[in-house]
């Protein structure tokens, strides 16, 4: 399990830098004695929890301690490492030990959905869990080159056209950052992994904010003052309701064919009990 912790970590950056993990970065953690790989794992736990606690988010993560555990473990000490770093994530995320009791009784139990997430073996519908944000929206031309408090290089902003989750309104700007543009030097930085949108076409954005005010507080940097939200999952939405990907997939299972089958997924979601996801 503690393979699967720094896996976890790694998995985490790179979906929101949109880096694809390199194999010899598994094979070394695979390599690593018990004894580092636990070191490893405490190290970028605590580095976790100061971003958590920056954000004013630490006593919502003594309070979830306790409330669930991940039983996808190999072994009690696995559990308790995993179940931990759950914790961490969902206090990161925004979720609240009353979210837990919540969908607990909906037979959903946040700490193995938090776990599956950053492993990579999660779902459409629970990348959509995990959303703070899930909006039918129009893309606007990609903006770059001024200076950003939160380190990337550009962004896209999308005018909300329906809020299926999340705080956002008709009408709303999101601006979704990403790692291609300019540099500093003059050159230009293109990641092959960034989805590409095309101005004036309607997506469906399964977004967090809280995700990118983690990403960028694990970054030492400042999140930029406009409701900024990093994807999950980005569909083009065609006119007769379908869905077609755009981002790329780090998930098991299909994708909704259409925006009814997610507007079913999201009506059998519980309503968060704490501050709402998202909402600054």
């Amino acid at each position: 399990m503690e393979n699967s912790e720094m896996l976890r970590a790694l998995l985490f950056t790179a979906l929101a830098v949109g880096f694809c993990v390199s194999t010899p970065t598994f094979a070394q953690a695979k390599n690593a004695t018990s004894e580092a790989r636990q070191q490893a794992v405490e190290k970028n736990q605590q580095k976790r929890l100061q971003a958590i606690t920056r954000r004013g988010r630490l006593t919502t993560y003594e309070q979830l301690l306790g409330t669930g555990k991940v039983r996808i473990a190999s072994s009690a000490s696995a559990s308790e490492t995993a179940s931990r770093s759950a914790a961490i994530d969902l206090a990161a995320l925004g979720f609240t030990a009353a979210d837990v009791q919540a969908y607990k009784k909906r037979n959903i139990n946040l700490f193995d959905v938090a776990h599956r997430f950053f492993e990579g073996v999660t779902s459409s519908s629970e990348a959509m869990l995990m959303a703070d944000t899930v909006v039918i929206a129009t893309a606007g031309e990609v903006r770059a080159g001024r200076s950003r408090s939160d380190g990337f290089l550009s962004e896209v902003p999308f005018t909300v056209v329906k809020s299926l989750k999340g705080s956002r309104a008709p009408s709303d700007v999101i601006l979704v950052p990403s790692n291609s543009g300019p540099l500093p030097n003059g050159n230009y930085r293109t990641n092959s992994s960034d989805t590409n949108f095309t101005a004036g076409k309607k997506y469906l954005l399964v977004l967090s904010k809280n995700w990118y005010e983690q990403f960028v507080a694990l970054s030492d940097k400042r999140p930029e003052s406009h409701f900024t939200a990093l994807p999950y999952d980005a569909y083009e939405v065609a006119d007769n309701g379908t869905l077609l990907r755009r981002s790329h997939s780090m998930q098991a299972g299909s994708d909704p064919k259409d925006l009814r089958s997610v507007e079913v997924d999201l009506s059998n979601l519980p309503q968060s009990k704490g501050k709402i996801r998202g909402a600054q």
